[in-house]
């Protein structure tokens, strides 16, 4: 699995794109926490990137998850774009985060494993 790199790119109408690309695990935890933390405090509307993934363990679905209902939580949102990336969708599947309803705490009905486009 490649090393993660996340590189935050603010678009010109105010949101933040983080893009991911390489291996999320365990191991860049705290980095690519710190980063969605930076994402989401810099702007109202997030996009997390993943098309570029190589690999991401339970560790980085949960903070997807955890972003997501921080945003949430704010009055902002947070988006994921997986390009098609099978890794990615292969990991959220088999992990059981894809799902048909979103969680109780989702009250605004963005879930971002509610099966449908990314």
């Amino acid at each position: 699995m490649d090393e993660a790199k996340l590189e935050r790119v603010t678009d010109p109408q105010g949101g933040e794109t983080l893009k991911v690309s390489g291996g999320v695990t365990i191991c860049e935890a705290s980095d690519f926490r710190e980063a969605l933390l930076a994402a989401l405090e810099a702007a109202p509307e997030v996009r997390v990137d993943v098309s570029g993934l190589t690999g991401m363990d339970l560790t980085g679905l949960q903070l997807l998850c955890s972003a997501h209902q921080s945003a949430v939580r704010r009055g902002k949102s947070l988006h994921i774009f997986d390009g098609g990336n099978a890794i990615f969708r292969d990991t959220a599947t088999g992990a059981g985060f894809q799902r048909h309803t979103g969680c109780p705490q989702d009250r605004a009905c963005s879930c971002i494993w509610v099966e449908g486009e990314r």
